[in-house]
């Protein structure tokens, strides 16, 4: 019994189609962006986005922020209901009045001429709307008790928390950053305090993790060095570039390619403490003030140390040039184009991605069925020849991956 491989379309065994697939390239993806209080969205449900037009705005400096009494309420309805129906209802609805014409003007005493009141525009009505939670505020030092005299009034900004006693609270502050759509897309769910979410037009490439920001730039492919590429490479020549860095990532390596305003690395793999370092540094940049270009970085296995497998390397290599963006939820290497070079693969190319020989890749000969590994277990094996191996090894088929396009 055989089964058809989807990239090539021939067949392959059925003992290679028991052994897990690793899928390289995902079409049309979903991309979340998680937004918190003080945050809001700047894009609606079915809006179409291109890169760098502007989603959200976060609010870094968020605090609480005592808002008091907002129109929309049962306080105000009451107010207003004192007030008379006509009071109550000017805030609603456009109202009529005559005008006072020219005496002299037979005309105008005959039919007085009508002129509308000026209506509320779109902003107006929309704050006259009932207060609701996730609801974008904006607001001034007099709402805090922070107004002084002789100084620039200074507007904070926010989303609406909650209500108590009939005043709100808001989580705002005088500083928002906007955030950048990194690649075309539709989307799918925006609120404020809560997300959005953009499904992709387009092919991504899946990580294990990602940390930073999302980010954008070119992808460079330098000539790696035994899978390693030196930090020296990591120069300004490469400023805006997304570079492939090769099997690990290191904590020097993380600051150089800061520091000379690099947009991303791609790697095999990453520590958790090169994970911690960056993390401190995006928050020592967001202290400081001083703007700083989106910095992203993408580990294709995750944390132990291996090289970048030989197929995703070749596809990789055959997009560098190309504009390519970075997204950490979930980790995906976005590339925008309508037709993906993809790398000739033997349909038996498998690759060990754990055990004793992680990291290597080969060709898979035969099944060995039950096979008795080292502890005394019996799992299924597979007889496979590994690349610059003259010998065949015998390795179990829970430790091995194929390639799937």
């Amino acid at each position: 019994m055989s089964t058809v491989h989807p990239l090539i379309g021939t067949e392959i065994p059925a003992e290679l189609a028991r052994v897990a697939g690793r899928r390289v390239l995902v079409f049309k993806p979903t991309i979340h962006f998680r937004l918190g209080p003080g945050d809001r969205a700047l894009v609606s449900p079915g809006d179409r986005v291109v890169p760098g037009m502007p989603i959200a705005e976060r609010t870094p400096d968020a605090s609480l922020v005592d808002v008091g009494r907002l129109g929309g309420n049962q306080n105000d309805k009451s107010d207003r209901s004192d007030r008379g129906p006509a009071a109550a209802d000017e805030s609603l609805v456009s109202v009529w009045r005559e005008s006072r014409g020219d005496p002299a003007d037979s005309r105008s005493r005959a039919r007085p001429a009508m002129t509308m009141k000026s209506v509320p525009s779109a902003p107006r009505q929309e704050r006259r709307r009932p207060p609701v939670p996730g609801k974008w505020w904006m607001g001034g030092d007099e709402r805090r008790g922070k107004q002084g005299k002789g100084k620039p009034a200074v507007r904070v900004g926010g989303t609406l928390l909650f209500e108590t006693d009939g005043r709100w609270r808001a989580a705002a502050g005088e500083r928002h950053e906007v955030v950048e759509a990194p690649a075309a897309g539709i989307v799918r769910n925006a609120r404020n305090a809560v997300g959005v979410t953009i499904e992709v037009a387009g092919a991504a490439l899946p990580g294990a993790i990602a940390a930073g920001e999302p980010s954008r730039g070119y992808l460079d492919v330098p000539r790696l060095t035994d899978g390693e590429l030196w930090t020296s490479a990591l120069d300004v020549g490469r400023s805006g570039a997304v570079v492939v860095a090769g099997s690990r990532l290191s904590g020097q390596a993380i600051s150089r390619a800061r520091a000379m305003s690099i947009r991303g690395l791609i790697a095999g793999s990453v520590g958790e403490g090169e994970l911690r370092d960056l993390e401190a540094s995006e928050l020592r940049q967001k202290a400081s003030l001083a703007p700083s270009a989106p910095f992203g970085l993408i580990a294709l296995d995750g944390h132990g140390r291996r090289p970048i497998a030989t197929p995703i390397l070749a596809l990789l290599a055959a997009l560098a040039g190309r504009e390519v963006a970075i997204v950490t939820d979930p980790p995906l290497l976005i590339f925008d184009v309508a037709e993906v070079p993809l790398p000739e693969l033997p349909p038996d190319w498998i690759r060990a991605r754990s055990g004793q020989h992680a990291g290597r890749e080969g060709r898979w000969l035969e099944s060995a069925g039950q096979y008795r590994f080292r502890g005394g277990l019996y799992l299924e094996g597979a007889v496979v020849r590994f690349v610059e191996d003259t010998d065949t090894t015998i390795v179990p088929v829970m430790d091995l991956e194929r390639f799937i396009f």
